[in-house]
């Protein structure tokens, strides 16, 4: 009788953790449901993984809105704005480190060097301009890759749902039931499905 309910157990715990694809999902519930890497390209994909990523290199987040997340794109957006103005914000710190003359231009010392009112605070705001340039470097590298797989994973799904995946895998248990020397008994085992 155990078997019998671990195996009821596992095919409703199999059921639910492969939801069926329905018209409407976003981003957040497809992205456990498919691999961008398995992503085969098909005549009528809505969306073009190079042309968004593209789009995420120009405008960050734009890649995210073409491909219908919106909220995703806006998102990345405002984060990419907020780390350009803390890039600003120690840029400007910088500069204002230095001597200006009454027309508000840069003064430069007999050598040639622009004179710094304050070195100590010029170094502190050329590093944190520095690290705020990195980041925002590495911010927008994921978003272009991140416009690039919302692409695709939004490409199989509507695979899926036009019918038109050119694979499926398929992994589900099965109970079944078999006469044995001592009787009639369940038994539990695994059906691996290809679909072409």
């Amino acid at each position: 009788m155990k078997k019998v309910i671990i195996s009821i157990l596992a095919v409703f715990l199999t059921v639910t953790a492969f939801a069926q694809v329905v018209p409407g999902m976003k981003y957040k519930e497809l992205k456990n449901m498919y691999n961008a890497k398995e992503y085969v390209k098909t005549a009528g994909d809505p969306y073009s993984p190079g042309w968004m990523g593209f789009g995420s290199f120009v405008v960050p987040g734009l890649g995210q809105v073409l491909s219908g997340e919106a909220g995703r794109g806006i998102a990345i957006f405002a984060g990419g704005t907020a780390l350009n103005v803390v890039g600003s914000v120690f840029t400007n710190g910088m500069i204002n480190c230095f001597e200006r003359d009454s027309e508000g231009k840069l003064v430069k010392d007999s050598s040639g060097e622009l004179i710094c009112n304050d070195k100590e605070k010029a170094k502190k705001m050329f590093w944190g301009m520095m690290g705020a340039g990195a980041v925002s470097l590495v911010y927008n590298i994921w978003n272009i890759c991140d416009a690039v797989k919302v692409a695709k994973i939004k490409n199989m799904y509507n695979q899926d749902l036009q019918g038109r995946r050119a694979m499926e895998v398929g992994l589900y248990p099965t109970v079944d039931f078999a006469l044995l020397p001592d009787g009639v008994k369940p038994v539990t085992g695994m059906t691996l499905s290809f679909q072409f």
